[in-house]
């Protein structure tokens, strides 16, 4: 039977030649050490010459530091004043000789050797004076003899700046050159000090520098001097002044088959530069050795390489050709390469492995999520499986007392932002209320609820009074960062978990109140409500009737009205209230009637009598009050009919959205707040009077001013979305494409070339 040929992708080979060159790699190091000895040697030699080559250039940067501080010392000498703005300077007289002396003390106190010859010119009396005020030595000839320059040469120097430089004398007829430093030390004084090419070239000798090599001082003229003479060789290199600067501090140069070391510095505002010259006598031998070792390692690797790499390669690559042999995949879809096939079935699972913890982390946020919320609601009890779960969702279980909250957006949901914001927003509050409560000590857990967000705050670090404290904090920031208004509502004070249903009705209780009552953007607590929810059976129903009764008056839909106040009237007479609890839900009906009346555009003559009507403003029972309230709705939908006052008061609306539909902040709080008139109200009558929610007329209004502006103008889309009242372009292409089913850029682009075929039409037409 003929045996299996395992598979072999292109890794195999690729490890033969892995192995191979490990054999080289080792061949290579048995001659290291020898190279590195080679190589240690070179690179110690180098770092020598560094060594001596920045003190030599520190030593010239020394010499230069004393001759500057000298200047500046000169400058601050008493008398100079006097003698620069000095027209004549008499020789030999008593300031000129006191200065001198002060002048002579200062610079034997600045540089260590004074012998060199220095000169210090006035401008103004045209005076030099080098080591005596008895002589000019301009005068006497000094400057131009013993010196060694002539006239042209001292008129350029005394011509130097603030700045100091550098220059380099040379007189054929002397057998030796002068280095020479100028500044200007002080307004119309100039200063200038030189040193002979002896005494440089005995400093530069100190250094112990190869006796080859060369020490070299250049000059912005292209005069140098040279310390080659000392060792009595020619300084026949090819530099000069901007060679030598455009050059790095550091570099290799070869002149006439040889190879240089050259180093430069340079100094006096760049006048002035250091040059040191070494040639590299070892860079022949160390291309020998590197020859050598090349050849050795090649010889090695051909000898023991090939044989090495193939037993090694076959011996670990066995295990991975039965690994490839059992993976799940199909024989005529295998990738050439072994090892990544390895490589992605790992990674393959890893993923899959990633998922499935993804899946089940969320999936335990969700469940925490869900059951937090069916336990506040009461649709299931608290048992040790459910308590395990909410544990381990962050519910704080550990509490010994706490309260449940309510917050709750104060905008109708038709006024809201788009479903994508919405959730953005929505995510954002939970994390800002978490954070808050977290911050402020409590163990909090907060799950949205549709519209609201419910959370549990355990008490353990604090009471009720830091919680409502905590809560106010929230609708700041909310306000002022989130620009939104919530309302908040806290239950009592619990000392059980049992009790979560409780707590939650009590917070809902809570809610539904501050609904009714209009008090938006604020915290309100259980115990405020107590007086009011205090009978046996509560008043959370009847809350919710008057709430229903306020949005049907304040939209003008009396006969649902009289419905909603003819439900009241029978559930309180099934269910009779204590006396003074009746007496506060009939306080607390007649203010709900006559505010709704209030905000629904009743007649100023009719509200002013309901509000001073004793049998209305001061009913002795529910059932006189219902009965007055028919009668008022009765007649105030006869007048409804005839004048229509909704109608009127929708097209002033809509009136005053088409004026300002460009502002950005144009909201249905704003226009609701501009009216006068609450949230449910204004949605009530868009409902109502056109059938479409606040929010989608403005949306289409605005979409349909954008639809002009991109078919009539060359505006860009993102100016188009500001001019229509869009924060961004990406607000209103989501709007856009709610509306038309296309983006505004399709758009254009579906109208330009639909004006481009007529117009081709008519071009062709007869």
């Amino acid at each position: 039977m003929k045996k299996t040929k395992p598979y072999r992708g292109k890794s195999f080979y690729k490890l033969l030649a892995a192995f191979f060159a490990v054999t080289l790699l080792c061949s290579m190091l048995m001659l290291t050490q020898y190279l590195a000895n080679e190589k240690t040697q070179r690179e110690e030699t180098i770092e020598s010459y560094h060594s001596m080559v920045e003190k030599s250039m520190k030593n010239t940067e020394s010499m230069l530091s004393y001759i500057e501080e000298a200047g500046t010392r000169i400058a601050q000498l008493d008398g100079m004043a006097e003698l620069a703005t000095s027209e004549n300077i008499p020789l030999g007289s008593p300031e000129a000789q006191h200065f001198v002396r002060s002048y002579l003390r200062t610079v034997r106190k600045t540089i260590p050797a004074t012998d060199q010859p220095m000169f210090l010119y006035f401008q103004k009396s045209g005076r030099v004076f080098d080591k005596s005020a008895d002589v000019d030595p301009l005068e006497s000839g000094i400057v131009t003899g013993l010196f060694g320059m002539d006239a042209a040469t001292w008129d350029q120097l005394i011509q130097a700046g603030e700045e100091g430089t550098c220059t380099i004398i040379q007189d054929p007829n002397m057998d030796f050159a002068r280095f020479v430093y100028v500044r200007q030390i002080y307004p119309g004084v100039v200063w200038m000090i030189g040193v002979n090419s002896s005494r440089i070239a005995e400093d530069l000798s100190y250094y112990y520098l190869p006796e080859d090599a060369q020490t070299l001082f250049l000059t912005a003229n292209n005069r140098s001097i040279s310390s080659a003479n000392a060792y009595g060789q020619p300084g026949n290199l090819p530099l000069d002044f901007k060679q030598v600067s455009a050059l790095p501090p550091f570099s290799a140069r070869t002149w006439d088959g040889q190879t240089y070391f050259v180093y430069h510095q340079g100094f006096s505002n760049n006048t002035l530069q250091q040059v040191i010259v070494i040639p590299d006598a070892g860079v022949q031998e160390w291309i020998v050795v590197m020859a050598g070792a090349i050849f050795n390692t090649l010889v090695v690797t051909l000898l023991a390489g090939g044989s090495l790499s193939y037993f090694f390669s076959k011996t670990l690559y066995r295990p991975v050709e039965k690994l490839v042999d059992t993976l799940p995949v199909k024989k005529g879809s295998r990738d050439e390469s072994e090892f990544q096939m390895v490589a992605s079935t790992v990674q393959q699972l890893s993923e899959r492995a990633k998922d499935y913890e993804t899946q089940l982390h969320s999936q335990s946020d969700l469940l925490a999520a869900s059951l937090t919320t069916r336990v506040l609601k009461g649709e299931i009890f608290l048992s040790p499986d459910i308590a395990e779960a909410l544990r381990q969702g962050g519910f704080p279980i550990a509490c010994q007392k706490f309260v449940v909250l309510i917050l709750s957006i104060d905008e109708d949901a038709d006024a809201g932002s788009p479903p994508i914001q919405q959730e953005e927003a929505g995510s954002l509050l939970k994390e800002t209320c978490r954070s808050f409560l977290l911050n402020g000590g409590f163990a909090a857990y907060v799950v949205a609820d549709h519209t609201s967000f419910l959370g549990v705050v355990g008490l353990d670090s604090g009471g009720l009074e830091e919680v409502k404290a905590c809560a106010e904090a929230i609708q700041a920031f909310t306000v002022s960062e989130l620009h939104m208004q919530v309302s908040i509502a806290l239950s009592g004070e619990h000392h059980s978990l049992d009790e979560l249903h409780e707590a939650y009705h009590e917070a809902t209780q809570v809610a539904d109140y501050q609904l009714l009552a209009g008090e938006h953007g604020k915290t309100a607590t259980y115990s405020r409500l107590s007086s009011l929810m205090s009978g046996p059976n509560g008043c959370r129903e009847f809350l919710a009737q008057v709430n229903k009764l306020s949005n049907s008056i304040q939209s003008a839909n009396y006969q649902q009205a009289a419905a909603l106040v003819k439900e009241i009237e029978e559930s309180c007479s099934k269910h009779p209230a204590a006396m003074p609890q009746a007496k506060l839900q009939i306080f607390y009906l007649t203010d709900a009637i006559l505010l709704s009346l209030s905000d629904s555009d009743l007649d100023p003559e009719l509200l002013n009598h309901l509000q001073n009507a004793e049998t209305f403003r001061k009913p002795r029972s529910i059932d006189s009050l219902c009965q007055c309230t028919y009668r008022i709705f009765a007649y105030l939908d006869a007048k409804k009919e005839q004048s229509r006052p909704q109608g009127k008061r929708i097209e002033q609306i809509t009136q005053y959205i088409r004026e300002n539909y460009q502002d950005i902040n144009l909201s249905a709080g704003a226009v609701a707040e501009h009216f006068h008139i609450s949230l449910p109200v204004l949605s009530n009558l868009f409902k109502s009077e056109l059938n479409v929610g606040f929010l989608d007329y403005l949306h289409k209004f605005r979409i349909e001013r954008a639809k002009e502006l991109i078919v009539h103008t060359d505006h860009t889309i993102g100016d188009i979305s500001a001019m229509v009242g869009y924060a961004n372009s990406i607000t209103m292409n989501r709007a856009f494409k709610r509306c038309e089913g296309v983006t505004p850029g399709w758009y254009r682009q579906s109208a330009s070339s639909h004006a481009a075929a007529q117009k081709g039409a008519g071009d062709v037409s007869p």
